[in-house]
């Protein structure tokens, strides 16, 4: 039995005007970035106390998940605290696709917003991280650590895809504003999640 404190919403919908692109495969949506969790929960025989902890919402609508993505989320409690969320995929479109980028930092009861719809750059991305590039601020996720566990997504509807996602990752988040170093972050206990979409061991396997 799990109860929520008050939610942190972002100001505004996440995917911006990504949200009216009728070729998406998939909406997300942030419900909120951050609130308080009391109680606990048994699993197996074990009792897990979530009560002091930090809890994130977040929703995806559509048929398909992206081929292409990466996903990552973390939150941190204390006076240096902070959430952040960034997701990267490929958006196909009626002709060609592009990569794009969606993602939101609180910092210091800051919202920061990067996404391709505002000029955001990405410089890299890969199963170890990615930097993002907005004007004067540059996020850096650096993946120290995984631990995926296998999960059902859907394909046009059906869940018939396996992914990969890590829910206890060791990552590292730095982010600039300028040459200034707003925070830096190494989460042991964040959630990673990659995909390129090819069949393999360790990849997405149909």
């Amino acid at each position: 039995e799990l109860g929520y404190g008050p939610f942190t919403p972002v100001r505004k919908d996440i995917m911006g005007p990504f949200r009216l692109f009728a070729g998406m495969q998939c909406a997300h949506g942030i419900l909120s970035m951050g609130h308080s969790l009391e109680g606990s929960l048994v699993l197996n025989g074990e009792r897990l106390d979530f009560t002091g902890g930090t809890g994130y919402v977040e929703t995806d609508r559509g048929r398909s998940f992206p081929s292409a993505y990466l996903w990552t989320q973390c939150a941190w409690p204390g006076p240096e605290g902070g959430s952040l969320m960034l997701a990267v995929a490929g958006v196909p479109l009626p002709l060609g696709s592009f990569t794009g980028c969606i993602c939101a930092v609180i910092h210091r009861g800051r919202e920061y917003r990067l996404a391709t719809y505002r000029g955001a750059r990405i410089e890299a991305w890969s199963p170890s991280g990615a930097v993002i590039r907005q004007g004067r601020y540059r996020l850096d996720v650096e993946l120290l650590e995984e631990g995926g566990q296998s999960l059902r997504a859907p394909v046009e509807g059906s869940m018939e895809r396996t992914i990969h996602e890590s829910l206890r990752a060791k990552v590292r988040y730095r982010f600039w504003r300028g040459e200034t170093l707003l925070f830096q972050h190494v989460d042991p206990g964040a959630s990673f999640e990659y995909s390129d979409g090819v069949e393999g061991p360790g990849r997405d396997q149909p």
